[in-house]
């Protein structure tokens, strides 16, 4: 009996001091857990009523009915309908699904619309999508930033700690896609099929690559893809800013790549700004692959999204010698010799490795781009 009542005060206790913890924290800010909301942006907030003052606002186009959306798109209503909805089948019906091996292993699934949706998509991405903006963070997909950008703010630092998040694309669903048309100011009756052209039901097929999910989400290789994927990220970007501010480290976003970095005092403070950060990651709908944490000291190779930062960002040297062996060893065996990876368009894509050097090394680029150049 004695030992029951001590293991009730336990609980009592332990419950007592979770509350004293909750109301003592700065955590409950209307941003979040542990951050601050950012000055000058406010949050993306859905409703199901068609709002044309939000839309001229933001310079969108004043869509109130399906019908304004079928005209938008030069298209039909019944062709609209069939195109956002169409009848339940085993394989999405207007997209060619297929995965393709991860250098890291696994298997990435990629979904190819078809053309009628695909012109549907790139209407979107122009006319809506490229009129929005993503937080100061993002870099991938965004005009004027680029990896090298991304890696740009961690270069010289004393540590990085590099991740991903876990199923990216298929974390972002149907739902997800659907408010962040309505935060623009479209009403449901046109916020649904916008939603439902962007998102696609994953194929039985490939289901067990992301992650078992079997509703509707965002498709990796759409064209309004990437950018709703920012849209979906805008809450999360801002959260982990204020987190790295307080931390006083560099935080930036590539995609699904998030990159860390600061000087000694943030390495002491790890332990904690990882387990805030995990929080925050959970508390916004995704997941970080935790195996996939990497951290990189200032002694070592520290690399963000493929470049080299030690002293600044540069393309590995590694990177280029391969290169610059292929192009050699060409000279005797022929390109096609050389094509190990059996790519279909094999000097494309040595051109854009060239090009990729570039970025960082014009004079090199140069010199290979004449050597492929010479090999007819």
């Amino acid at each position: 009996m004695n030992i029951l009542w001590i293991i009730i005060a336990c609980i009592a206790f332990w419950l007592l001091m979770r509350a004293l913890a909750r109301h003592s924290s700065p955590r409950s800010t209307p941003w979040g857990r542990g951050d601050e909301e950012p000055a000058g942006r406010k949050r993306l907030r859905a409703s199901a009523a068609h709002r044309p003052q939000l839309l001229a606002e933001n310079g969108l186009p004043n869509l109130a009915s399906r019908d304004d959306l079928a005209a938008a798109l030069g298209i039909p209503r019944g062709a609209l309908d069939w195109l956002a909805f169409p009848d339940s089948a085993k394989e999405p019906p207007h997209y060619t699904a297929f995965a393709v091996p991860k250098r890291s292993g696994g298997y990435r699934v990629l979904y190819a619309p078809k053309p009628r949706l695909k012109a549907a998509q790139h209407w979107i991405r122009r006319e809506i999508l490229a009129k929005t903006f993503a937080e100061d963070p993002a870099h991938g997909f965004v005009a004027g930033r680029s990896i090298h950008t991304n890696a740009q703010p961690h270069a010289g630092k004393d540590i990085i700690v590099t991740l991903d998040l876990q199923d990216f694309f298929p974390t972002i669903t149907y739902r997800r896609v659907r408010g962040i048309f309505q935060s623009l100011g479209y009403g449901e009756e046109v916020a649904i099929p916008l939603a439902m052209l962007c998102t696609v039901k994953p194929a039985e097929k490939v289901q067990e690559f992301v992650g078992g999910q079997r509703h509707r989400m965002l498709p990796q290789g759409a064209p309004t893809s990437p950018a709703l994927a920012n849209l979906a990220c805008r809450h999360l970007d801002a959260r982990l800013a204020g987190l790295a501010a307080k931390f006083g480290c560099a935080y930036t976003r590539y995609a699904d790549d998030l990159t860390f970095s600061g000087g000694e005092a943030f390495e002491r403070s790890l332990k904690r700004f990882l387990f805030l950060l995990y929080r925050i990651l959970e508390d916004e709908g995704f997941r970080a692959n935790r195996k996939k944490t990497h951290f990189a000291r200032r002694g070592a190779r520290q690399e963000v999204t493929g470049l080299v930062v030690n002293d600044g960002p540069r393309v590995p040297r590694a990177y280029r010698r391969q290169l610059r062996a292929i192009l050699h060893n060409a000279r005797t065996t022929g390109l096609d010799a050389q094509n190990r990876e059996k790519h279909t368009h094999f000097r494309h894509a040595l051109r854009g490795r060239i090009e990729f050097v570039r970025s960082t090394h014009a004079d090199l680029a140069t010199k290979l781009l004449a050597e492929l150049t010479a090999l007819g």
